[in-house]
Order: structure tokens, then C-alpha cells, then sequence
């Protein structure tokens, strides 16, 4: 089956895809979201664009802590979804058959498409290089550790030390208080 694409006539902004869109597929674009199929977020957007479709697929840096050796990895910000721009009527077939794809939420005959401004919202959220980072730690806030040897350990944020997100924070154990450095994404912030 041979299919003739065109590009629309909005121009990508910086670090945007093109929007390419199958010919002939005109009226209302809006975005939904697509579920992925479990780890195949990449693989899904891939061959959604193949077949003509925008798509955004938002990352976030952790800290990794597997093996012997941690570092700084980009992880969907949402794992197992991504955001597809297209017409319903004209490419609702292409989105739900492709490969990589599990389904267009909500999960129905007729997929009901994002609020508008949703994915500008989320987008405005990355920084210079495409990455979304969590929002910054203040001095004496609550912090629980969520992944690593120490999860689940309450501690408060004194300060960021350096330039790659890591921060110091002080640990209360029973009769003993240590201060430990660590990267800002193994800390989500408690009430």
C-alpha cells in the first residue's frame, strides 16, 4: 500500500520534528494520548513518525543506581505514554495499528482528545536541552529518599553542591545525624 505524505504548512519550532502528516488528512489536528507498549515508548514514536504523525514523547534525567557504577540517564517523563497529534477521522487507523502502539486512551471507539494546551504546558517545563528536571529544593525542606540502599529515609535539603544536581542532605537517625550527597532525583519533597 503506498501512501503520498506531505508537510503541513506550520514550520517546526527548535528541536521539534517536522509535522508531516498522510495527504489528504485535513480538518481538526489535536492531540491524544497513546500508550505504549510496556519499555516501547521510543518504538511507538518512531513508527508513528514514519507514518507521517507528530508526536512528543517527553524525557526526565534520574539518577541511576544500577550496577556498580550510577550515573545520569533520560527516562520518559511518562513511561508507557506518549502524546500523537493527529485527525481522528483521517488517521485513527494509522495511530491504533502501529507498531509499538497498545492503545489511544481513553480507551474507546471514538479516542477523546488532550485539552488544548496541555502538551504546550508540558513542554514549556523543558529546559534548553529538552529535558524536564524536577522543580528546585529549597533550605529545611522535607525529603524522603526513593530509590537506592537508603529508600524511604527522611532527611531535610541544606543545599545544592554542584552543577550536575547533586545536594547535601542531613539525615536524623536514632542518636545520630549524618549528612549525606546525593542526586536531586533520588529525593521527592514531603509535606
Amino acid at each position: 500500500m503506498s501512501e503520498v505524505f506531505e508537510r503541513t504548512k506550520r514550520p517546526a519550532e527548535d528541536g521539534e520534528q517536522p509535522n508531516i502528516v498522510p495527504a489528504g488528512q485535513t480538518g481538526d489536528l489535536r492531540w491524544f494520548v497513546v500508550q505504549s507498549k510496556p519499555r516501547e515508548e521510543e518504538r511507538a514514536r518512531h513508527f508513528l513518525e514514519e507514518k507521517g504523525m507528530s508526536t512528543y514523547l517527553p524525557h526526565m534525567e534520574i539518577a541511576s543506581t544500577r550496577g556498580s557504577r550510577g550515573g545520569l540517564v533520560r527516562e520518559p517523563l511518562f513511561p508507557g505514554y506518549l502524546f500523537c497529534l493527529f485527525n481522528p477521522e483521517a488517521s485513527l487507523a494509522y495511530v491504533r495499528w502501529s507498531r509499538g502502539v497498545r492503545k489511544i486512551l481513553p480507551e474507546s471507539v471514538s479516542p477523546v482528545p488532550l485539552e488544548e494546551g496541555v502538551v504546550e504546558a508540558i513542554r514549556s517545563l523543558e529546559q534548553r536541552d529538552g529535558v524536564i528536571r524536577k522543580q528546585p529544593l529549597k533550605p529545611l525542606d522535607r525529603v524522603r529518599i526513593v530509590r537506592g540502599p537508603m529508600k524511604d529515609v527522611l532527611g531535610i535539603f541544606e543545599h545544592w553542591t554542584s552543577d550536575q544536581g547533586r545536594v547535601r542532605v542531613l539525615l536524623n537517625f536514632i542518636k545520630y545525624q549524618a549528612t549525606v550527597e546525593l542526586h536531586h532525583s533520588l529525593l521527592e519533597k514531603v509535606a
